[in-house]
């Protein structure tokens, strides 16, 4: 039977952006799940096993050693290897996998999946040693794949797959799964879960994420946020599970492991207003008795008043609001969020009154913003905190691959074309260099108005401080702070 190895690779971070979170590879197990019976399947999840730091000067590796992946694949002998690549900036660990794989064996097929392969798949085959990138959904199109292996077929027949012959780029489009339900759990049974739940790494930076799991009830995004990929890998049409499904999902989850906490990373997990409403009149009606989290956020405009109500009942221990900018025509004409930010702020007025605790994601630094626009946002995330306790995630417009952005950025000259070649825009990213620089600011004075945003939310943070315990432990930490919000980027 063919033999089949998927990896989530080591991670890498940089600078003052050292920080790693542990999560499930929900990506690798859906795979998994759909795939196990037609192959001999192994998961092998980097950032488990053998799990060591590997601390320089300038960079963390977290995961296992290099040296230790050689000894697995060469042990288990695969036929084809899946690597999985969740974000552009992590992608040399996947590369260097791949390198890995062909020095054992050059027949061994490898396929590279996830976000970054779906918006950079050209790019991946030209330059590394990778056979296949899967684009967009990878569960049926994996499957696809062994079993074209296992009958013998050409493999790049395959809709979903994208190969190289020679110097041209051939992809074969597939549909979106338009019927999520058709798809089985992830195989949740192939790892062991106690070595997630309560690790910790397990989103070490989060509060509220013991027996914890990082949980998607549907794909796809219609709206036309300039700084955002989702739509270029996983489609602009809406879909998602049914309400019964998530349900049985959740309760699996809850009876078998022990999870009470969940962390809908759905991009639109309240668009869908009547699915939504369901799914919390069901937690509540069953007594699932769960907390749960938007660490992606959501959009005010997709909710009300009773809609937050049911929210705040249902067990939502945290509500993360996708406000983005303090000037509506910045939203409406250069970030496209299309989304009123008068009602934004009612939104939050609720939060406050029916007691959600929240957050607010901010970004800053678009082409076509003016200096003034980027510190009315500040202004506003400072004052939302100030009068309602929305505690401010401010971050720099970063131009990731796939996004309208980034095309924008390198067609007008934007970013430097010294640091424009494969993964370097990204390192830097990470450690701290802002990418983009126009007529109207450049990176000297992103930093001017994150050192304004810090030291006034450090004014307002002593103000809510009444122990002065407390605000010697923040003078302590501002620093600290300071160093935090200069890395902090856009995903």
């Amino acid at each position: 039977m063919t033999k089949v190895m998927l990896i989530n690779p080591p991670a890498k971070f940089y600078g003052g952006s050292k920080k790693f979170n542990l999560y499930v590879p929900i990506g690798l197990l859906s795979i998994a799940s759909i795939s196990r019976d037609s192959c001999e399947l192994k998961i092998f999840d980097c950032l488990i096993e053998n799990f060591k730091i590997d601390e320089k000067d300038e960079c963390a590796l977290y995961g296992t050693p290099y040296e230790d992946i050689r000894k697995e694949i060469n042990n288990y002998k695969p036929d084809i290897v899946g690597i999985s690549i969740p974000f552009s900036a992590q992608s040399e660990q996947a590369i260097r996998i791949c390198n890995i794989c062909k020095d054992i064996n050059p027949n061994i097929i490898v396929v590279f999946g996830g976000p970054d392969a779906s918006v950079r798949y050209k790019q991946l085959l030209k330059e590394t040693k990778c056979d296949y990138c899967a684009v967009g959904e990878g569960e049926m199109t994996f499957l696809d794949l062994v079993n074209n292996f296992n009958e013998g077929k050409d493999l790049k027949d395959v809709k979903g797959v994208a190969h190289k012959i020679n110097d041209e780029i051939i992809f074969n489009e597939r549909e979106f799964i338009s019927d999520l339900d058709l798809l089985p759990f992830p195989a949740y049974d192939m790892v062991n879960m106690e070595n997630y739940i309560n690790n910790k790494y397990l989103y070490a930076t989060r509060k509220h994420f013991k027996n914890g799991i990082n949980f998607i009830t549907s794909r796809g995004c219609p709206y036309n946020c300039v700084f955002c990929s989702v739509k270029s890998h996983m489609g602009k049409k809406y879909r998602a599970h049914s309400t019964d499904y998530v349900i049985r999902h959740m309760k699996l989850l809850i009876e078998s492991y022990g999870i009470n906490n969940f962390h809908f990373e759905d991009d639109n997990i309240s668009f869908d207003k009547k699915r939504f409403e369901e799914i919390l009149d069901r937690i509540i009606s069953e007594n699932l008795n769960i907390k749960w989290s938007t660490p992606n956020g959501v959009r005010a405009d997709t909710l009300n008043f009773e809609l937050l109500k049911k929210i705040k009942k249902s067990g939502c221990v945290k509500l993360i609001i996708a406000i983005e900018s303090g000037n509506q025509a910045v939203l409406d004409n250069i970030i496209k969020k299309s989304m009123s930010l008068e009602y934004a702020v009612k939104i939050i007025k609720y939060c406050k009154e029916i007691g959600i605790e929240t957050a607010a994601f901010y970004v800053i630094g678009f082409p076509g913003e003016k200096i003034e626009n980027i510190k009315e946002t500040i202004d506003l995330a400072l004052k939302l905190f100030k009068d309602y306790s929305v505690q401010p995630i401010l971050t720099v417009a970063t131009p990731l691959h796939g996004t309208e952005l980034y095309n924008e950025c390198i067609k007008k000259g934007f970013i430097d074309n010294k640091i424009v070649e494969f993964q370097k825009e990204l390192i830097h990213r990470l450690d701290g260099k802002h990418l983009i620089s126009t007529n109207d600011f450049n990176a000297k004075d992103i930093d001017s108005m994150i050192k304004y945003f810090n030291n006034k939310r450090y004014q307002i943070e002593i103000t809510k401080t009444k122990s002065s315990y407390q605000k010697k432990i923040l003078k302590k930490f501002k620093k600290l702070l300071e160093k935090f919000m200069a890395h902090m980027f856009t995903g």
